[in-house]
């Protein structure tokens, strides 16, 4: 089993959980960690390379997990600038770079991908169009791949919420972290939703029932949730300074008064 983004967060929690499960993990991660196989998953060549040295190790791969993952709020009305494409190129392109360097290892042995999405590839908030469109991007992918090897692997779709993580960090810096603003899940929870996804192959997953039924309004009652999402994101950032990175004075002035 291949799991990228080991390093740190759900990828490295999800990694202890598995090998406690007794699986043979080999994690993959752009950091220089202590048995971590180093690459950056927008690079092609590195994450073939590492792949290669996964399937070496291990005898082969017949899971791979996709959780390599980072997040910066945007202004949706400005440019996109190098931040957001560095957003989707790790969160969509990342994914299918390593799906690609498995793929032949995982064709050999019938074997399942586990992509990691986001309750935000499901729920609607301000100030996350790149991270949104990435998640979003990667369950089109993740279903095209569904279909186009039906009967020779399997893919399951993971919808983490807001899990507390370092990936918040540059949200928090820029005033609009999630914090206040939705319910928390656990690093352990979506860690043992990983386990599960891997081992029993669902279609889709989330970390908890209330999760699920959360993602289910969403995509059947979309303004409903939107105007929740609103409103929450209102009284937080009533609380807090104007979001700096906003281009437009009143775009900061309605969200943040």
């Amino acid at each position: 089993m291949v799991l990228t983004g080991a390093a740190g967060g759900i990828g490295a929690a999800a990694a202890d959980d598995l090998r406690a499960h007794g699986a043979r993990v080999a994690g993959i991660d752009a950091a220089p960690v202590e048995g971590v196989l180093v690459a950056d998953v927008t690079d092609a060549a590195q994450v073939r390379e590492a792949m290669a040295a996964a399937a070496g190790g291990l005898g082969g791969i017949d899971v791979l997990v996709n959780c390599a993952g980072i997040g910066v709020p945007q202004d949706a009305g400005d440019f996109p600038d190098a931040e957001a494409r560095r957003v989707v190129d790790v969160n969509f392109f990342g994914a299918w770079n390593a799906t690609a360097a498995a793929m032949p290892e995982l064709l050999a042995s019938r074997g399942h991908v586990v992509n990691v999405l986001s309750g935000l590839a499901v729920v609607d908030l301000p100030f996350a169009a790149a991270y949104a469109a990435s998640k979003r991007a990667l369950e089109a992918y993740s279903n095209a791949l569904r279909l186009e090897y039906a009967g020779r692997l399997t893919v399951s779709l993971l919808y983490p919420g807001y899990v507390r993580t370092a990936i918040h960090r540059r949200s928090v810096d820029l005033g609009v972290g999630l914090e206040g603003v939705v319910r928390a899940e656990t690093v352990g929870e979506a860690a043992a939703a990983v386990v599960r996804c891997c081992a029993g192959r669902p279609r889709r997953a989330a970390l908890t029932r209330r999760s699920a039924f959360e993602y289910w309004l969403a995509r059947h009652w979309p303004r409903l949730v939107e105007r929740a999402v609103a409103a929450r994101v209102r009284s937080a950032l009533a609380t807090r300074r104007r979001p700096a990175f906003l281009r437009f004075p009143e775009v900061a002035g309605r969200w943040a008064s």
